[in-house]
C-alpha cells in the first residue's frame, strides 16, 4: 500500500518536484548547467551562459543567443528572438530585439508592454516601478561655444507603461522595500514607490537601507537617515557602515568602533577595520589579525585570522595561511582551509573558488557538484 501511494505521488506531483528545489548555476569547460542543493546536476552542461533563477525562471544563452527557461527547463522565451533577456521580476521580463526595440514579456513569453523607441534601457520591476533610461543631448558651453554631447536621463515607469516620473534623474536604483536612491548632478536623494521624492538630492552618498537606516555622506562626514529621509544621526564620523543587530561600525580618528542608533559609541573605536554584527558576533581587525567579539566588546576568539566575513546560518568564512575555510560559532572548522575564496552561506551552500574553478561547498565541507 505504501509503495502504491509513493508511485501515485510521483505521477501526481513528480513534474513539480523540481520547481520546489533551489537551483545553482555551475560551469564546466565553458558550458553551464544547474545543480540542486545536494550537488546533483539536474540541468546538464549545455548553455553558453546561465544566470540565477528568479521567481522560477532564469536567463540563459544557447548558441550565444539568450533565452528564458523555467526550473523544468521549458523554454519560455526562445533563443534567436531577442538579443537581451533580463531576469524575471514581479512576473515580467525585460527584453530587447535585434532592432534595439525594448519590451516587457510575461512568464508565458507574451509581449505585454512595448516601450517607446527612445527607451534604451529598461530594468526589472520592483515595488511596481521600473527604472528606464533614454538618450539625450547634453549641451555645455565651452570657450564660448555650445557643445552637444550624448548623455542619459532616467525615470520610473509603472506596469501599465505610463511614466511615474519625468526623465529628470542622472541615475537611479531599483526600488527596494519601497525606496530607491536617485542621482541628480553629484547629489543623492530618495524616491518612494509612489514616485514621490521624499528626500531632495543633498548627500554625496546614500547607502542601501538596513534595519530602517541608511548611511549618508555630507561634506566628507558620515551619519544616518531613516526611511522618511530625516537625519537620525547627524554626519560626524570619518566613515560609517550599515546597521546590523542594532549596531553600526563608525570610524573616529582612524579607528573603528560600534555605535547604537543614538550615535553613541558602545564599543570604543580601537580597531583597524570591522565587519557587521551577525548572529551575535562581529569580526574585528586588531594589530593586523582578525578576531571575533560579542555585542559588549568581549573577545570570543583572539586575533588570529588573516581575513574574515560574517556569520550566516551558523557559519563564517575565515582565511588562514592564504586559504579560506569556514568555522562555526564555537570556532570549530567545518569547512577546511583549501579554497582561494569563499562566500557567505545561504540555504546551506556557499560559493567557492577551488583550484581556480567556481564551485560550491556545503556545511560538511563537501565540494559540489558531485561530478
Amino acid at each position: 500500500m505504501k509503495s502504491t501511494l509513493l508511485i501515485l505521488a510521483f505521477f501526481l506531483f513528480g513534474s513539480d518536484l523540481l520547481e520546489a528545489q533551489n537551483l545553482y548555476p555551475v560551469v564546466k569547460k565553458n558550458k553551464w548547467g544547474y545543480m540542486n542543493s545536494e550537488g546533483k546536476m539536474v540541468i546538464g552542461f549545455k548553455y553558453d551562459l546561465a544566470q540565477n533563477f528568479h521567481e522560477g525562471y532564469a536567463s540563459v544563452a544557447l548558441g550565444n543567443m539568450p533565452c528564458l527557461i523555467d526550473v523544468n527547463e521549458r523554454r519560455v522565451i526562445d533563443s534567436g528572438i531577442y538579443q537581451y533577456v533580463g531576469s524575471c521580476s514581479e512576473g515580467l521580463v525585460s527584453v530587447m530585439d535585434y532592432k534595439f526595440n525594448r519590451y516587457y514579456l510575461n512568464t508565458k513569453g507574451k509581449v505585454v508592454l512595448t516601450l517607446p523607441k527612445e527607451i534604451y534601457d529598461a530594468r526589472g520591476f520592483c515595488n511596481g516601478l521600473a527604472r528606464v533610461g533614454k538618450k539625450v543631448d547634453v549641451v555645455q558651453n565651452k570657450f564660448g561655444f555650445d557643445i552637444s554631447n550624448l548623455g542619459y536621463k532616467f525615470a520610473y515607469m509603472k506596469k501599465d507603461g505610463t511614466m511615474a516620473t519625468d526623465f529628470v534623474f542622472d541615475d537611479g536604483d531599483d526600488m527596494d522595500n519601497g525606496l530607491a536612491r536617485f542621482l541628480q548632478g553629484t547629489k543623492f536623494g530618495l524616491i518612494d514607490s509612489n514616485a514621490t521624492i521624499i528626500l531632495e538630492p543633498s548627500y554625496e552618498f546614500i547607502s542601501s537601507f538596513n534595519e530602517g537606516l541608511a548611511t549618508v555622506n555630507k561634506g566628507g562626514k558620515f551619519g544616518f537617515i531613516n526611511t522618511s529621509g530625516a537625519e537620525q544621526i547627524a554626519p560626524q564620523y570619518t566613515y560609517a557602515k550599515e546597521f546590523n543587530e542594532g549596531l553600526a561600525a563608525a570610524e573616529q580618528e582612524g579607528k573603528f568602533g560600534f555605535i547604537d542608533t543614538s550615535g553613541t559609541f558602545v564599543i570604543a573605536p580601537q580597531y583597524q577595520d570591522i565587519r557587521p554584527f551577525s548572529e551575535g558576533r562581529a569580526a574585528v581587525l586588531y594589530q593586523g589579525k582578525w578576531a571575533f567579539i560579542d555585542a559588549k566588546g568581549n573577545y570570543i576568539y583572539q586575533p588570529y585570522f588573516e581575513e574574515a566575513g560574517y556569520f550566516n546560518e551558523g557559519l563564517c568564512p575565515v582565511k588562514l595561511k592564504g586559504k579560506w575555510g569556514a568555522i562555526d560559532k564555537e570556532g570549530h572548522i567545518l569547512v577546511p582551509f583549501e579554497f582561494e575564496n569563499i562566500g557567505i552561506f545561504e540555504d546551506g551552500l556557499a560559493e567557492v573558488i577551488y583550484k581556480s574553478i567556481n564551485l560550491y561547498v556545503n556545511r560538511r565541507g563537501e565540494v559540489l557538484p558531485k561530478l
